[in-house]
Protein backbone atom coordinates (compact mmCIF):
# COMPACT_ATOMS: atom_id res chain seq x y z
CA UNK A 1 0.00 0.00 0.00
CA UNK A 2 2.91 2.32 0.70
CA UNK A 3 4.02 2.29 -2.71
CA UNK A 4 0.84 3.31 -3.90
CA UNK A 5 0.84 6.34 -1.65
CA UNK A 6 3.79 7.34 -2.69
CA UNK A 7 3.02 7.29 -6.14
CA UNK A 8 0.10 9.00 -5.82
CA UNK A 9 1.99 11.94 -4.10
CA UNK A 10 4.37 12.09 -6.91
CA UNK A 11 1.43 12.49 -9.30
CA UNK A 12 0.17 15.51 -7.41
CA UNK A 13 3.64 16.84 -6.84
CA UNK A 14 3.85 16.83 -10.38
CA UNK A 15 0.52 18.34 -10.62
CA UNK A 16 1.45 20.94 -8.03
CA UNK A 17 4.64 21.84 -10.13
CA UNK A 18 2.43 22.08 -13.96
CA UNK A 19 4.57 19.65 -14.99
CA UNK A 20 2.94 16.63 -17.71
CA UNK A 21 4.29 13.61 -16.95
CA UNK A 22 5.95 13.41 -20.65
CA UNK A 23 7.81 16.62 -19.04
CA UNK A 24 9.17 14.79 -16.55
CA UNK A 25 9.79 11.38 -18.12
CA UNK A 26 11.77 13.32 -20.70
CA UNK A 27 13.59 15.59 -18.70
CA UNK A 28 17.28 15.93 -19.96
CA UNK A 29 17.94 14.72 -16.46
CA UNK A 30 15.87 11.73 -15.93
CA UNK A 31 15.42 10.00 -19.55
CA UNK A 32 13.26 7.01 -18.27
CA UNK A 33 9.97 5.46 -20.28
CA UNK A 34 7.19 5.82 -20.23
CA UNK A 35 6.27 2.99 -18.80
CA UNK A 36 9.10 2.95 -15.98
CA UNK A 37 7.38 6.41 -14.80
CA UNK A 38 3.83 5.67 -15.15
CA UNK A 39 4.58 2.69 -12.84
CA UNK A 40 6.16 5.15 -10.48
CA UNK A 41 3.01 7.13 -10.18
CA UNK A 42 1.05 4.11 -9.69
CA UNK A 43 2.95 2.51 -7.09
CA UNK A 44 3.91 -0.68 -9.38
CA UNK A 45 7.62 -0.15 -8.88
CA UNK A 46 9.39 1.80 -6.32
CA UNK A 47 11.60 4.40 -7.50
CA UNK A 48 15.63 4.13 -6.95
CA UNK A 49 17.02 7.35 -4.92
CA UNK A 50 19.01 8.46 -7.30
CA UNK A 51 15.50 9.08 -9.59
CA UNK A 52 14.95 10.90 -6.10
CA UNK A 53 17.28 12.89 -6.38
CA UNK A 54 17.32 14.25 -9.76
CA UNK A 55 13.71 15.01 -8.95
CA UNK A 56 14.66 17.06 -6.64
CA UNK A 57 17.08 18.76 -8.63
CA UNK A 58 14.11 19.85 -10.97
CA UNK A 59 11.73 21.46 -7.93
CA UNK A 60 9.75 17.94 -6.93
CA UNK A 61 9.52 18.41 -2.96
CA UNK A 62 10.72 14.31 -2.32
CA UNK A 63 9.93 14.66 1.16
CA UNK A 64 6.63 15.15 0.73
CA UNK A 65 6.83 12.07 -2.09
CA UNK A 66 8.37 9.97 0.28
CA UNK A 67 6.30 10.93 3.49
CA UNK A 68 3.31 13.20 2.72
CA UNK A 69 4.63 16.26 4.39
CA UNK A 70 6.14 18.87 2.95
CA UNK A 71 9.32 20.53 3.54
CA UNK A 72 8.04 24.11 4.57
CA UNK A 73 5.11 22.57 6.70
CA UNK A 74 8.58 20.59 8.87
CA UNK A 75 10.30 23.65 8.91
CA UNK A 76 7.31 26.09 10.51
CA UNK A 77 6.86 22.88 13.15
CA UNK A 78 10.60 23.42 14.16
CA UNK A 79 10.39 26.93 14.63
CA UNK A 80 7.61 27.13 16.72
CA UNK A 81 9.86 25.08 18.94
CA UNK A 82 12.80 27.60 19.73
CA UNK A 83 12.79 26.98 23.50
CA UNK A 84 13.80 23.54 23.34
CA UNK A 85 17.88 23.29 24.57
CA UNK A 86 20.04 23.28 21.80
CA UNK A 87 21.16 19.67 22.59
CA UNK A 88 17.37 18.48 22.15
CA UNK A 89 17.19 20.13 18.96
CA UNK A 90 17.78 17.22 16.42
CA UNK A 91 15.60 17.77 13.25
CA UNK A 92 15.51 14.06 12.84
CA UNK A 93 14.80 11.12 15.50
CA UNK A 94 14.32 7.80 14.23
CA UNK A 95 10.88 5.51 14.96
CA UNK A 96 11.59 2.74 16.95
CA UNK A 97 10.90 0.23 14.12
CA UNK A 98 12.45 1.48 10.58
CA UNK A 99 11.78 -0.73 7.22
CA UNK A 100 14.40 -0.14 5.30
CA UNK A 101 12.67 -1.70 2.15
CA UNK A 102 10.57 1.84 2.13
CA UNK A 103 11.97 4.17 0.64
CA UNK A 104 10.75 6.69 3.05
CA UNK A 105 12.40 5.13 6.15
CA UNK A 106 15.41 4.63 3.87
CA UNK A 107 15.57 8.34 3.53
CA UNK A 108 14.83 8.96 7.58
CA UNK A 109 17.49 7.04 7.97
CA UNK A 110 19.82 8.73 5.59
CA UNK A 111 19.19 11.85 7.00
CA UNK A 112 19.45 10.63 10.71
CA UNK A 113 23.23 9.64 9.82
CA UNK A 114 23.47 12.82 7.91
CA UNK A 115 22.18 14.56 10.66
CA UNK A 116 24.26 12.72 13.44
CA UNK A 117 27.83 13.81 11.71
CA UNK A 118 27.14 17.67 11.28
CA UNK A 119 25.77 17.51 15.37
CA UNK A 120 29.07 15.43 15.78
CA UNK A 121 30.87 18.04 13.95
CA UNK A 122 29.61 20.92 16.20
CA UNK A 123 26.51 22.50 13.67
CA UNK A 124 23.30 23.98 15.31
CA UNK A 125 19.92 22.71 14.30
CA UNK A 126 18.32 25.50 12.13
CA UNK A 127 21.17 27.44 12.18
CA UNK A 128 24.00 25.42 10.41
CA UNK A 129 21.08 22.87 8.89
CA UNK A 130 17.39 22.40 7.98
CA UNK A 131 15.39 19.15 6.91
CA UNK A 132 15.93 20.95 3.15
CA UNK A 133 20.27 19.82 4.24
CA UNK A 134 19.24 17.12 5.83
CA UNK A 135 17.16 15.34 2.76
CA UNK A 136 19.51 16.28 0.55
CA UNK A 137 22.32 14.95 2.57
CA UNK A 138 20.49 12.17 3.10
CA UNK A 139 19.27 11.06 -0.86
CA UNK A 140 23.11 12.16 -1.59
CA UNK A 141 23.84 9.25 1.40
CA UNK A 142 21.20 6.51 -0.32
CA UNK A 143 22.64 7.71 -3.95
CA UNK A 144 26.46 6.78 -2.58
CA UNK A 145 25.59 3.30 -0.56
CA UNK A 146 23.76 1.29 -3.46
Amino acid sequence: MESVEVGKRLEAERQRLGLMAVEVYEDETIKIAQTTYKNYETGKRDMPSSLLIKLWNIGFDVMYVLTGQRLEDIALDVKSHKDVPYYHQRLINLPDILDLDSPSDTLLNAMYHAEEALVQAGASANEDYDYKTLATLGLGLMNTVK
